[in-house]
């Protein structure tokens, strides 16, 4: 909702839990009054606004003493008129100066808004302002918008040259908030390669913290997001705010604390190498800002966001299949037998979709050659891509491939033609990243060329699936087909391009369902889930530093975007065995597949990989569309225990992972206060075995007859499954809120007996809880 009182200038946005409100000062600048928990409208803002009746010593007053902009709050940031904090804007005029004045001049409130070309949230009505520079003819737009129900708001801003001469863009952020700092902490989603979006508060104290991305990417380094949070703040309680930009490429996001206690945040594209320069109506156009408030603590600021994600951003929301990706199971060494193979045992199981990973083209055995050459591998694939697909559907699976359209290897055909096309400096040897170089989305030609070449592709068999990696940052960056004044741009004008050409593909092959990916996790943004709807969440598919990556990326993104794959017995990038069924229960909480040789599976894995499937598919909906509850952490407790609930508080799905064993460990409750308190649930584990391996030497104690490591030994361990406690018990979501869960006790390092009631047995261990509501009549039924 968008109110605007007239005689006031004063503009308030409310959403469903959360008000903003920013007015018309007497200079005409854009004050911001507050923005939090929901209150009344508002008639008159002065008794809520800050203001000195005096000049501070040594500050710069605007036009009058007592209007100094270093101590006003503003919806703009400049520099130049006595505001030294980090503006948002910086523009140079066409006389040189660099001092920008914005000034109100109308408003309207707009239907339906949306920019061509770029990734933007589904909205009803926009609230449009326009400034314009106290001297130049150059205008600036704010757009708000309200998701209502969402309690989200969105912020964007558009830049229009309307002089005779040419400007020069050196800073557009999108968004700049001001607001009093009350001992806020910052959090935010920093990593690496494999080791994606951990979770790191850091307290805010006078000064800057600036987090960016100079990769081309969004990048693993620091994730275009933000929370600012109160001091106490826990998942359930205490005020806190989200800040995500929808974009993809460099971006920049500034937080800081000014002498005065000042807080600012401002977040746009990455000011540094950008050097946009804008002719006579010409205009640039600001990527969108997502904020949100929650006074109920952080798991609510996420479901504001997994909210607005799933009903405003993503087009897709069908039911997400079950792959299996050939991958780690073969890495490039592969014949069309051996993916029948995977895809026959697969099929058994309950998997839906088979996805043929790098190495299917050219002579892609490696990769030192043939990227940028999508036509088929005649030695693997004898009859194509197409005679695959009909072998892949007829054992009755759908059939997906990895592509990456972004990338050239100097091997390869497409370089020896046009090696003009790929981004490199003239006159200087090109560095590489993964033996390949990148093709430059500036280019039209390129951008024509990756649109015939992936529809020819897309549409050679029926693929249904396409996972899109890219799998390098950005170095030499220039573009030969720009002029040298236009050089400045080239970062945004390829994220632009590369928008062009999903969108393209998007609406061409409405039918196939995209999975963003860069090297993992490298450009995990809601600009691609505009356009992909879910994103390979990283490389790292070991189960417990899932833990940490999956935890941090949920603080923004949906589960229905999480991408998760079950990987083989040891980690092949950590070397840890983590026990199946917790590579399965980690994985389930997201959108799930495997990735490893179902082909060589024992009879143990395959009976526990069959029940896991048939378990995901009876509450896949939950576990990618449920509210998603982080109770204990993985950065701070032994326990990590996160749920998922649906609307109607009818049915959760628990999960518990632990990390090593603690001997002789105390018991565990678990807090489940998000139940409703007047119906009765019933609480049961998911079935779950383990291998008797587990007890190394001590089989021989537990059964007589069995010697540890013998043929016998193992034979039986591929064939007998050690099944894990039942777990039933009934309680009402009032003693549930109240009492907690009380977990069984864990193995204490003696008295365990076949049959014992104990709930995990090696490190690692994990168990899934089903809550279900359960009526009078069957509680009844349960009393009998």
């Amino acid at each position: 909702m968008i109110h605007y009182h007239k005689e006031k200038q004063l503009f308030q946005l409310q959403t469903k839990q959360s008000s903003y409100l920013f007015e018309v000062n007497k200079f005409k600048h854009l004050q911001h009054i507050y923005y939090g928990g929901l209150i009344d409208l508002v008639e008159d803002a002065s008794p809520f606004k800050m203001k000195y009746e005096f000049e501070l010593g040594s500050a710069t007053s605007y036009e009058e003493k007592g209007y100094m902009p270093q101590t006003t709050l503003f919806e703009v940031g400049t520099y130049g008129k006595g505001d030294y904090r980090e503006p948002s804007i910086h523009i140079e005029f066409s006389d040189g100066s660099r001092t920008a004045d914005f000034l109100y001049q109308s408003h309207d409130i707009i239907d339906n808004y949306n920019v061509k070309g770029m990734p933007m949230f589904q909205k009803d009505s926009t609230l449009k302002v326009v400034l314009k520079d106290q001297v130049f003819d150059v205008y600036l737009v704010l757009y708000y918008s309200v998701l209502y129900e969402e309690d989200v708001i969105l912020r964007n801003l558009e830049i229009i040259n309307d002089t005779d001469g040419e400007i020069i863009l050196d800073k557009a952020l999108s968004c700049n908030i001001d607001m009093l700092n009350k001992q806020y902490e910052l959090t935010k989603l920093d990593g690496a390669w494999i080791r994606e979006r951990h979770i790191s508060h850091h307290f805010l104290t006078k000064g800057i913290v600036k987090l960016d991305s100079k990769k081309g990417v969004s990048s693993s380094d620091h994730n275009p997001f933000v929370m600012i949070k109160e001091k106490h703040t826990t998942e359930e309680r205490g005020n806190a705010y989200g800040f995500a930009l929808v974009y993809s490429g460099n971006f920049e996001a500034n937080i800081e604390v000014s002498p005065h206690n000042l807080l600012r945040v401002n977040m746009g594209v990455n000011s540094f190498d950008f050097r946009f320069n804008l002719e006579k109506g010409a205009s640039f156009t600001a990527p969108e800002v997502v904020l949100t408030f929650s006074s109920n603590g952080m798991n609510q600021l996420s479901s504001n966001f997994h909210n607005a994600v799933n009903k405003n951003l993503v087009s897709n929301q069908k039911e997400r299949p079950i792959l299996v990706n050939n991958w780690e199971a073969t890495y490039f060494d592969f014949k069309q037998k051996k993916l029948l193979a995977i895809a026959k045992k697969a099929k058994k199981l309950g998997v839906e979709l088979f996805c043929l990973d790098d190495g299917w083209f050219s002579r892609r055995d490696d990769d030192l050659s043939s990227l940028g050459d999508w036509h088929y591998n005649k030695k693997k694939l004898p009859r194509g891509l197409n005679g695959l697909a009909k072998k892949i559907n007829k054992i009755g699976l759908e059939f997906g491939i990895w592509v990456e359209p972004e990338m050239v290897n100097e091997d390869s055909d497409l370089y020896r033609l046009h090696p003009d096309w790929a981004i490199q400096l003239p006159g200087r040897k090109p560095s590489l990243g993964r033996n390949q170089l990148i093709l430059d989305l500036t280019n039209k030609q390129v951008l024509e060329h990756l649109k015939k070449t992936l529809h020819d592709l897309f549409s050679s068999a029926h693929i249904t699936y396409v996972k899109w990696d890219m799998n390098r940052n950005f170095s030499d960056v220039y573009g030969s087909s720009l002029s040298i004044k236009n050089q400045g741009k080239f970062n945004h004008l390829y994220v632009l391009g590369l928008y062009e050409l999903l969108a393209y593909l998007k609406e061409t092959f409405p039918h196939v369902l995209f999975e963003s990916c860069s090297s993992g996790g490298n450009r995990y943004d809601l600009g691609m889930l505009y356009y992909m709807p879910q994103t390979w969440t990283s490389d790292n598919t070991d189960a417990y530093e899932r833990l940490f990556i999956q935890e941090g990326t949920s603080l923004l993104y949906p589960l229905s975007t999480i991408s998760n794959h079950v990987s083989g017995d040891t980690s092949h990038q950590v070397f840890r065995h983590t026990p199946l069924e917790t590579r399965f229960n980690v994985a389930a909480f997201g959108v799930l597949g495997y990735e490893l040789d179902m082909s060589i599976l024992s009879r143990f894995e395959r009976k526990l990989i069959e029940k896991q499937i048939a378990f995901y598919k009876e509450h896949r909906n939950i576990l990618t569309y449920g509210t998603l509850k982080r109770i204990r952490s993985v950065y701070h407790d032994q326990y990590t225990s996160w749920a998922v609930v649906n609307e109607d508080k009818s049915k959760a799905i628990l999960g518990v992972f632990q990390g090593l064993i603690i001997p002789n460990a105390p018991f565990e409750k678990i807090k489940i206060d998000f139940l409703d308190d007047d119906k009765m649930y019933i609480i049961k584990a998911r079935e779950q075995y383990m291998n008797i391996k587990v007890f190394g030497s001590l089989i021989s104690h537990l059964v007589s007859f069995l010697k540890p490591n013998t043929m016998l030994h193992t034979f039986l361990s591929n064939r007998y499954t050690l099944k894990l406690n039942d777990f039933e018990k009934k309680m009402s979501g009032k003693e549930l809120r109240n009492m907690d869960l009380l977990l069984e006790h864990n193995f204490t390092g003696t008295g365990y007996e076949p049959g014992g009631r104990v709930m995990l047995m090696e490190d690692f261990g994990s168990r899934i809880f089903v809550i279900k509501e359960i009526s009078n009549e069957q509680e009844n039924k349960m009393d009998i």
